[in-house]
């Protein structure tokens, strides 16, 4: 079915399946060291993990043989039919969307078409990078107010409020309807950084007015500016950038992915 990250699938489509096919498949899977499956109507799912080295793909085809060979025996009279429309006809495997699927020539082009015209109500919706933008700014102020009552209150600046910036901004861009584009993950990154930097130094300001017992900007400018702290300020906001990095990556890893996806959903590819 795919090869994703850190795992491969296997999908195995028989016409007909009892309990005992079950117990056997099963059985033949568990020699195989292969600790997880999972029944489908007209099939079993075979996930083959991957923790530390890719799972063979020799001994994923010797499996393959097996179960094809099993089924073979037990119902040599089976012809395969269509997953769409369960009418026994030519038929074969296209992968479609985010799945595999065994259909007919027919029950392929209405699949298509119904894709197609979900494709073109997503491109129809009213989504822009503007209201992403705001979105990904309003959504990242929790992010702001957790950083003011850890450092404020506890005394220390928690590396988890960094990481908030960028859950709550991708959150909140795609509840503003920002477009799913790299431009988009990009805005959202860059929104992330900088209500990083806001976040460190509003919880500086609000712990220097605490000990002023006064609000004065101009104390709070001197203050901020002498090098001590200064240096102790952009060391807190250089080291949040350094926590939150490899999760930032991660994420617009994610939100790429996404965006490739609603970019090919709409084209079947024949496997």
């Amino acid at each position: 079915m795919f090869d994703g990250n850190n795992m491969k699938v296997l999908e195995i489509y028989s016409p007909q399946v009892d309990d005992t096919d079950k117990v056997e498949v099963e059985g033949i899977i568990k020699q195989n060291k292969v600790k997880e499956c999972n029944w489908l109507d007209n099939g079993v799912r075979i996930t083959f993990h991957e923790y530390f080295i890719p799972y063979s793909i020799i001994k994923i085809k010797n499996l393959l043989y097996i179960l094809v060979e099993y089924f073979n025996q037990k119902y040599p009279d089976n012809i395969p039919q269509c997953q769409a429309c369960g009418i026994q006809k030519e038929a074969e495997v296209y992968f479609i969307g985010n799945a595999s699927k065994y259909t007919c020539a027919d029950c392929l082009k209405k699949i298509e078409k119904d894709i197609n015209n979900k494709y073109r109500e997503y491109n129809q919706l009213p989504t822009n990078y503007f209201s992403g933008f705001i979105g990904a700014l309003i959504f990242a102020i929790p992010g702001v107010i957790v950083t003011i009552i850890t450092f404020v209150f506890l005394g220390k600046l928690a590396a988890v409020s960094s990481l908030l910036y960028i859950v709550l901004g991708i959150k909140g861009y795609k509840v503003f309807k920002g477009k799913i584009t790299p431009f988009g993950a990009f805005i959202v990154i860059i929104v992330g950084l900088i209500m990083i930097g806001v976040g460190i130094i509003t919880a500086y300001s609000v712990l220097i007015f605490k000990l002023l017992k006064t609000i004065d900007m101009d104390k709070l400018i001197q203050i901020i500016n002498m090098p001590e702290v200064k240096k102790e300020l952009w060391t807190n906001i250089i080291l949040s950038y350094i926590t939150s990095g490899f999760f930032i990556i991660f994420l617009l890893f994610q939100m790429m992915k996404e965006w490739r996806f609603l970019k090919k959903i709409h084209k079947a590819r024949k496997i």
